[in-house]
């Protein structure tokens, strides 16, 4: 069956392809003529901890990591069985702990990232937010992070597409050129205060607290039975568990709406109708937004 040219597999491809070229510190920078910024000394073992349905945040955590080592591991949590285990990282380890924005704050998940186990770590937070704004992201993180051994030095929030912009509007083509070299700026300003001696936590405004009774604004969910050959992919993949691996049917307590049955699914049995949320997202968020950071 061939495939639909959709905004979900421009951004399978596009997050790939930029992901590796990211750990190879060649992420946006692959224009003719257009200088690498300057990166932070590539010393410290980077370890990535990211929640990630659509691969979006995946991509920019990526981006920014090469900014600060060639030595990167990452521990993909977007998975519901990702995070039964516990994850550790050393204290000689930079973490990066990175998450979507979802209405202003992290996924409405009970206990993401608290399977993270620092050793007074130093830890970087980044939200990925698709041309609006982090809002209270980076004090949910760090409110989570703080109490389990690590210390967040710094902040950050990249803009990447929208999960219901089509491909060529809001936040299309994020983390660009531009973004690439304040990810540097960033890198190399964090990397100064680890090797001065002192790390220190920042002071990181927001509502720590996660507001789980928050109304969230989600596409409609379609499913085309026809379609389905029973694979299992989008029950195995759901991020919060929420579909039945042997009916296949959702449990809509459970659900996010965070796209990722759609987003795994090889044969377009799974979908979101985001043209009902689009023309108003597109609208709102043309104005293009700077990625900002905290030191």
């Amino acid at each position: 069956m061939k495939k639909e040219i959709s905004r979900r597999n421009f951004i399978k491809g596009t997050a790939a392809l930029t992901a590796g070229a990211a750990l190879m510190g060649l992420a946006g920078c692959a224009e003719e003529k257009t200088p690498a910024p300057q990166e932070a000394p590539k010393s410290k073992h980077v370890k990535v901890a990211v929640f990630s349905p659509t691969e979006g945040t995946k991509n920019a955590a990526a981006m920014l990591a090469a900014k600060f080592s060639d030595d990167v591991e990452f521990a993909d949590l977007t998975n519901a069985t990702s995070r039964t285990e516990e994850v550790t990282f050393a204290a000689e380890d930079l973490a990066i702990v990175a998450a979507p924005s979802y209405g202003g704050q992290i996924p409405m998940i009970e206990g993401l990232f608290t399977n993270l186990k620092g050793d007074n770590t130093p830890c970087v937070v980044v939200c990925a937010f698709g041309n609006r704004a982090a809002e209270n992201v980076y004090a949910n993180i760090a409110s989570i992070v703080s109490k389990q051994g690590f210390v967040v030095v710094g902040a950050i929030g990249l803009v990447t597409p929208h999960v219901f912009a089509s491909v060529a509007k809001a936040g299309h083509s994020r983390p660009n050129v531009d973004d690439n070299k304040i990810m540097a700026e960033f890198a190399g300003k964090v990397m100064d205060k680890l090797n001065s001696g002192t790390v220190e936590a920042i002071t990181i405004e927001g509502t720590p607290e996660v507001d789980f009774a928050k109304e969230i604004s989600a596409a409609p969910k379609e499913f085309k039975a026809e379609n389905c050959i029973q694979c299992g992919a989008c029950a195995a993949n759901c991020s919060t568990g929420a579909i039945d691996p042997q009916t296949l049917e959702i449990d809509e307590t459970k659900c996010i709406n965070c796209m990722r049955c759609s987003f795994v699914c090889e044969y377009n049995a799974r979908s979101y109708d985001t043209a009902v949320k689009r023309d108003f997202i597109e609208g709102k968020l043309s104005a293009k937004k700077s990625v900002e950071y905290f030191i």
